[in-house]
């Protein structure tokens, strides 16, 4: 028996990373980024959005993609910002990636494990051939 999941795939860098589309709200291509005080060093700032105020961070400065986290200014051309659902609290997530590619099904019945980001990914899912590092949602929406 096999267990689909539909993902969103999308870029860091180099490395492709997917995250289960039933988390996704919106993908946000234009916007600006407002500067938050103190915070952990991988939060690129906040972000308005409609009547929603987005908690953004910055995945490749999580990851350790980049050493350069921005805490300002405009989302730049090829990167978008992934938000999320609302949760309880009202409090809403949003990650700043590079790219966003189509949504694909994988088969999480042939998970491969990660090395190295353990805490952040389920691991290793594979979908058309290609391999995508499949994003623990809840573990880095928790940081």
């Amino acid at each position: 028996m096999t267990s689909e999941r539909w993902m969103l795939a999308f870029d860091l860098g180099d490395e492709t990373y997917c995250v289960g589309m039933e988390r996704v709200a919106n993908v946000v291509e234009r916007g600006t980024l407002d500067r938050t005080d103190g915070g952990p060093k991988f939060l690129a700032g906040r972000m308005d959005l409609s009547d929603r105020v987005l908690r953004v961070v910055d995945l490749k400065r999580l990851f350790g993609v980049t050493t350069t986290v921005r805490h300002t200014g405009d989302i730049e051309e090829g990167e978008h910002v992934i938000a999320f659902g609302s949760r309880a609290d009202g409090k809403v997530d949003a990650w700043l990636v590079d790219e966003v590619r189509d949504a694909v099904t994988v088969d999480t019945d042939d998970l491969l494990e990660a090395n190295g980001l353990a805490t952040h990914v389920e691991g290793v899912v594979t979908a058309d051939g290609d391999q995508f590092v499949w994003v623990d949602a809840a573990a880095i929406n928790d940081l």
